[in-house]
């Protein structure tokens, strides 16, 4: 596993490393301290070890309540809709849209 490698590519879209429920680490995103917010996991809830690998990006409420889930082949095409937008707001509504497609 490569985690720096991880590290800068996440963090070069806004995303940083934080542990979850169970001693568990995702990358993390919010679109504001109001906003909603996004988690990073493999299929397994834990940190991807490769950025080839299958991902799931996870959008929750303000509050923490889930919202909705979408999966990426890999960590590039999450990258390749993520800077299809500007804010924060349509960097979220880009992936979601993904899932009406």
């Amino acid at each position: 596993m490569n985690t720096e490698t991880l590290q800068e590519f996440y963090q070069s879209l806004g995303f940083e490393e934080i542990t979850v429920e169970d001693g568990y680490t995702a990358f993390f995103y919010e679109q504001s301290p109001e906003g909603m917010y996004a988690l990073i996991t493999d299929e397994d809830g834990a940190m991807p070890q490769t950025l080839k690998q299958r991902i799931i990006f996870a959008a929750y409420s303000p509050e923490g309540a889930f919202r909705w889930s979408t999966g990426f082949k890999n960590s590039y095409l999450l990258k390749e809709c993520w800077l299809t937008a500007q804010t924060p707001e349509e960097k979220f509504a880009a992936v979601e849209n993904l899932l009406k497609a």
